[in-house]
């Protein structure tokens, strides 16, 4: 069984985590919204074309992929990465999820 990790918020602990699902280490953007940092996950491999975008301070996550596709989750309460497999990105408040898998696959439920 994969191990996993379950994070309370998107924080810099959740951000290390995530890139080290994906291989990369975390790059911090040149902007911000309000002086925290914003981080850019790009995995390679089977998942290389995606980019992750992490605004812990906002809750918020950015997923753009290859052919002009992108996803949005504000609200972001608690991350789950599952080791080998995914990063699961749930929303507080509403019902749903943001997944990005480590073979590129991207899907977003919310409701």
């Amino acid at each position: 069984m994969a191990a996993r990790q379950v994070f309370e918020q998107l924080d810099a602990d959740a951000v290390a985590a995530i890139a080290r699902l994906f291989g990369v280490e975390p790059v911090v953007e040149p902007y911000t919204p309000d002086g925290s940092p914003v981080y850019r996950v790009e995995p390679g491999g089977p998942a290389d074309g995606v980019k992750i975008i992490l605004w812990p301070s906002l809750h918020r996550v950015d997923v753009a992929s290859v052919g002009d596709h992108a996803w949005v989750m504000k609200s972001v309460g608690h991350v789950e990465v599952i080791s080998g497999v995914e990063v699961v990105f749930r929303p507080v408040g509403f019902k749903g999820f943001l997944f990005v898998s480590v073979n590129g696959w991207i899907n977003m439920v919310v409701g």
